[in-house]
């Protein structure tokens, strides 16, 4: 799998804490044929419809409003998958990018089978139409659905299956960071830090202004005394306790408390 072959866009990614394990995960997909088109080797279009029934997303796309949808799956490899939930009229609701890959740890010198969230967009065509671009989140085109929850817990249960130890995303902009964050941590305790302390600053300021002048380049990092830009990295989850405790062991929240002293922020022009 190729890494750099994403749908983010003008977004290249190599992960930083992780190296490739030479092992070749595909071996276990020997026997299956790749016209079948299962996601990662196993979930049929039916499956994957009724894990999004059993997580209650179609349920929330209806109280949303929409009846007439549908699902659309691309299959590109055994390890990297699309789904899509479009509207009739073939605009998109969900589309969801996942890829599976086996990884080294490098803090822990072990190799964890990771499921990697490419891509997760969802977005509510019909509010768009009434709400306008304004109020929009950098990145977006129409407002979101509201069901990350949903979202979440449908990923997970994919991961499970295919016996994955953890899963990992790389948010593109701070507020997705922040809608990750009710599960996910930065694996670097520095970004984490950092990303802790713009939400403390700026209790105040509602995410969708907070990210807006975090994304114009308009907050001043008065310790380091330049302006601070929004620089990717990995989050991490895993329902598995003990790489849990591996990763996110004491040292890392050693590091996290030292590095909260090393950023002092202020909002550059008028709001």
């Amino acid at each position: 799998m190729k890494f750099f072959d994403s749908d983010k866009k003008f977004f290249e990614f190599f992960p930083e804490s992780f190296a490739w394990d030479l092992s070749n995960p595909a071996q276990e997909f020997k026997g299956f044929r790749l016209e079948d088109g299962l996601i990662f080797g196993r979930f049929s279009k039916e499956d994957i419809w009724n894990l999004l029934e059993e997580t209650n997303v179609l349920t929330k796309l209806k109280e949303r409003g929409y009846e007439d949808f549908f699902l659309e799956t691309h299959f590109i490899s055994f390890l990297d998958n699309r789904i899509f939930i479009k509207t009739k009229d073939n605009q998109v609701l969900i589309h969801i990018r996942l890829k599976l890959d086996d990884f080294e740890i490098s803090k822990i010198h072990q190799s964890l089978r990771m499921m990697y969230i490419d891509w997760l967009l969802t977005q509510n065509v019909k509010m768009g139409k009434i709400l306008g671009k304004k109020k929009l989140f950098s990145g977006q085109e129409y407002p979101g659905l509201n069901i990350f929850k949903e979202i979440t817990r449908f990923i997970l249960k994919i991961s499970r299956e295919v016996g994955s130890h953890g899963i990992f995303n790389v948010p593109e902009y701070f507020h997705d960071a922040v809608l990750f964050h009710s599960k996910f941590k930065f694996l670097d305790p520095k970004k984490e830090a950092i990303f802790l302390n713009l939400i403390s600053t700026f209790k105040n300021y509602n995410l969708h202004l907070l990210s807006e002048l975090i994304h114009t380049n308009r907050i001043f990092d008065e310790v380091e005394q330049k302006v601070y830009i929004w620089k990717h990295g990995e989050m991490f989850f895993t329902e598995l306790v003990d790489i849990e405790n591996m990763i996110f062991d004491r040292g890392y929240f050693e590091k996290l408390e030292n590095y909260k002293n090393t950023n002092k922020f202020r909002i550059l022009g008028i709001i």
